[in-house]
């Protein structure tokens, strides 16, 4: 690590409050009774522990960190493991555990904290205090098993009010014989709710009978509750499924199942316990959304336990959420943390309740480029033609529907081409020159205005899909030149047959008047954006404009030391030559100044809504 990021660290790590060990190592809670040698062992492989806890916060690897000092507290424990495990599970957004590992810290080390520190640890208490709420469950059927989010099994009725981190959370109270009663419940930080439970006796009911194939003794755990022990296990459920695992001693488990659950039958799981050698902690956003593993449901919320190493399949969904699905590899010994946050899904009904329709503002600005109708008719011969240009604008919006919106904008459209083409001009008394070198040059300047209907989809990155089209008044200039050759009659003689024709060749230039038109257009885009606040998003997107401008032809007017100037159509773009050997006018190809143009428009754009 630099000596910089060293530096830059340290006072982080300062300022968060991580401690290391230093002389604090010695103030240790008091160790069960142990030899000598066997402590003392103990006592190094915990500060080894703690070295490496230390080292993963360095990188910001707080959960790693925190398995790393609870194994240093289990082997030896220290006030600096204990507040340093506390600090990992605040980062970690794990309040109630955090709050409960900071008042512990209290009771079992709070004669010898320093005055300084245990300020630092008291404030850490009264904020973790706002962010830790308390649910009071009761039900009409005492003895009712409570399970909170799907997973943590707070206890039976009657029981006391129990501390959760603030936010949304799902309620299961269930007990035999009866349907279960689910609720959500949003806590506030210090507040406290209260979940009444009403139980119905089961009308339609089947049964669960779970084995484990080897005969071990096993909890069962039914939806997130302990129901029974194998090696055989029978009990009464409500007809529909059910997520089914059996937890032992130490890794001994098994993966969570589905058990589907029909009126007056007997569903049969026969599952093996195996050693679970892996981790994993699944935090999804918004905090009820439900989670499943390998296709089996976990429950809502934070959901962490142990599965066999390797591949597994983990999908979070939510209601008005885009689904999120990714296969993840869990490692033998390690623990894997996915979190998640989904995306809105726009589209759906409840996000428009909580709408309002507002305005908004864009500003964007990109490169043009790609094949043009420029240059009339050029034949096949052309070399190169690239055409490059820039857009730039503004436009504001209105968008009265969830997602739907309508626009008016304002923009620069500017593109130029230069063409280098074979071309062939007429002289007098049917003589025809020929130029291969002939570049035409054409640049396309257009201030416009334009009305849009756009659509917008996902929240976190806007998806924008916008069908534009408008007007714009463009100027287009001209350029040309090239040399002509090719074989013309002798000017001294007064007849002319083929023994007279000599060769000749010249550099003829014409300035073109710039043409001013209308020029109608339609221009499709999607863009794709990222939200760097509530009300502000940056964007990258394509557009393809395609302009029609109306028929026009190319008007020159002949000038400098090699011509003078004659009357001439708005057709006509043609010169007189007057050095030797030959006196006479010579024309361009009629040509119209346009075709269809045509451009791909990447651009980047600032969207801020009002």
């Amino acid at each position: 690590m630099s000596l910089s990021r060293r530096w830059w660290h340290s006072h982080v790590l300062w300022a968060l409050g991580v401690t290391y060990p230093a002389a604090l190592w010695a103030q240790a809670a008091p160790a069960p009774d142990a030899a000598p040698d066997d402590l003392e062992k103990r006592k190094e492989e915990a500060k080894v522990r703690f070295q490496r806890g230390l080292e993963l916060v360095q990188n910001e690897s707080w959960d790693a960190a925190l398995a790393e000092f609870l194994a240093s507290r289990k082997l030896f424990p220290t006030r600096v493991a204990l507040k340093n495990a506390a600090l990992s599970l605040r980062q970690l957004k794990r309040s109630v555990e955090a709050l409960a590992m900071y008042n512990e810290l209290v009771t079992t080390f709070g004669n010898s904290i320093p005055p300084e520190e245990r300020k630092t640890i008291d404030d850490a208490i009264a904020q973790l205090k706002l962010a830790v709420g308390e649910v009071l469950i009761d039900s009409d059927q005492p003895g009712s098993t409570v399970v909170i989010d799907g997973q943590q099994q707070a206890g039976v009725t009657p029981m006391a009010a129990i501390g959760v981190n603030a936010g949304t959370h799902s309620v299961r109270i269930s007990k035999e014989g009866y349907e279960s009663f689910e609720a959500q419940v949003l806590v506030a930080g210090g507040q406290r709710e209260t979940v009444h439970g009403k139980l119905k006796a089961l009308s339609t009911i089947g049964r669960l009978v779970v084995r484990e194939s080897g005969g071990k003794a096993l909890d069962v755990v039914v939806d997130g509750a302990v129901v029974g022990k194998t090696p055989r296990y029978e009990g009464v459920l409500a007809v529909g499924p059910h997520t089914v695992f059996l937890k032992g001693e130490g890794n001994l488990g098994t993966a969570p199942s589905q058990a589907i659950v029909k009126e007056n039958q007997a569903a049969t799981l026969t599952l093996s316990a195996v050693e679970l050698d892996a981790e994993i902690r699944i935090e999804p956003v918004p905090a009820n959304a439900s989670v499943f593993v390998d296709g089996v449901q976990l429950g809502n919320g934070v959901w962490e336990g142990r599965l066999q190493s390797g591949a597994h399949q983990v999908e979070i969904a939510g209601d008005g959420f885009v689904a999120y699905r990714k296969s993840t590899t869990l490692t033998k010994g390690k623990k894997e943390l996915v979190k998640v946050r989904l995306e809105r899904d726009l589209s759906n009904p409840m996000w428009s309740a909580g709408f309002v329709p507002h305005l908004y503002l864009e500003l964007f600005g990109g490169g043009t480029f790609g094949p043009t109708g420029f240059g009339g008719d050029p034949d096949n011969d052309k070399k190169s033609g690239t055409a490059l240009g820039f857009v730039a604008g503004a436009r504001g919006g209105f968008q009265f529907v969830k997602g739907f919106s309508a626009e008016l904008g304002l923009g620069f459209f500017y593109l130029g081409q230069t063409l280098e083409r074979k071309v062939s001009a007429a002289a007098e008394h049917d003589v025809t020159l020929q130029s291969t070198n002939y570049k035409d040059e054409t640049r396309f300047a257009a201030p416009y205005v334009e009305i849009s209907a756009a659509y917008q989809m996902l929240d976190k990155t806007p998806l924008t899909f916008r069908l534009g089209g408008g007007v714009a008044r463009a100027k287009a200039s001209f350029k040309n030149s090239g040399t002509f050759s090719g074989t013309i009659c002798d000017g001294a003689v007064d007849s002319c047959d083929e023994a007279d024709m000599v060769p000749y060749s010249t550099k003829v230039t014409i300035p073109e008047e710039p043409r001013f038109m209308v020029v109608p257009f339609v221009a499709p885009e999607v863009r794709i954006g990222y939200r760097v606040a509530k009300k502000l998003f940056v964007d990258f997107g394509v557009g393809f404009y395609v302009m029609l401008p109306p028929k026009t032809l190319r008007k020159g007017q002949p000038t400098g030391d090699a011509f003078h100037n004659i009357n001439i159509s708005d057709s006509d773009r043609k010169a007189v030559l007057t050095g030797a050997p030959y006196a006479g006018t010579v024309s361009l190809p009629r040509e119209e100044a346009f075709g269809i143009v045509m451009a791909v428009v990447p651009s980047i754009a600032g969207h801020f809504d009002f």
